[in-house]
């Protein structure tokens, strides 16, 4: 890699151009991203700040992160780009947080046959609990400040931090029994 002002700037226009794409460029990305916290320091500023890159790829913190994760732990092992592309940066995200160094390719054959739900679990050496199913609702302000008013008296509560509901399953289970009677 080159060093100096010109290679920053075009490695800063190469992060721009890769978030801006609409396929899965996302290994090029975290490789360009890592590149450019790799940056050595100048006299006048040093490699782009973490606040500096989401700014630029206007991707969430959290993403940033994952992408810097998976390229330091995936970049010198010789996997084929498409197999990485496969398994896909969520699942590799997943992998590089889990996984025992040494043991990636192991945990890429793991994280081609299970879910995203399922990987931690199986990573982990953890019994997976049975299958759960997801339901979505759209409802209407009204109708969402009665559901939760539901909730909140059959035993959900609110969380100490962030926002919604914990225990929400087990309350919507209970209130269902009381109206199954």
């Amino acid at each position: 890699m080159k060093t100096g002002k010109s290679s920053s700037a075009a490695l800063i226009k190469k992060i721009q151009r890769l978030a801006a794409r609409a396929d899965d460029g996302s290994l090029e990305l975290a490789e360009a991203l890592y590149d450019a916290r790799a940056l050595p320091k100048t006299t006048r500023s040093g490699p782009p700040s973490f606040a500096d890159l989401v700014e630029i790829t206007r991707l969430s913190r959290r993403t940033v992160h994952y992408l810097i994760a998976i390229w330091e732990r995936f970049e010198g092992l010789n996997i084929p780009p498409d197999r990485l592309a496969r398994v896909g940066w969520t699942k590799l995200a997943v992998i590089a947080g889990l996984c025992e160094p040494g043991e990636e390719l192991k945990a890429l054959d793991v994280a081609e046959t299970h879910t995203i739900k399922e990987l931690p679990a199986v990573l982990k050496g953890t019994p997976m609990k049975a299958k759960a199913r997801t339901i979505l609702f759209r409802l209407t302000p009204k109708q969402h400040a009665q559901f939760e008013l539901v909730l909140l008296a059959h035993g959900a509560e609110h969380p100490k931090k962030g926002r919604g509901l914990v225990r929400k399953e087990a309350a919507l289970m209970r209130a269902l029994s009381q109206i199954a009677r």
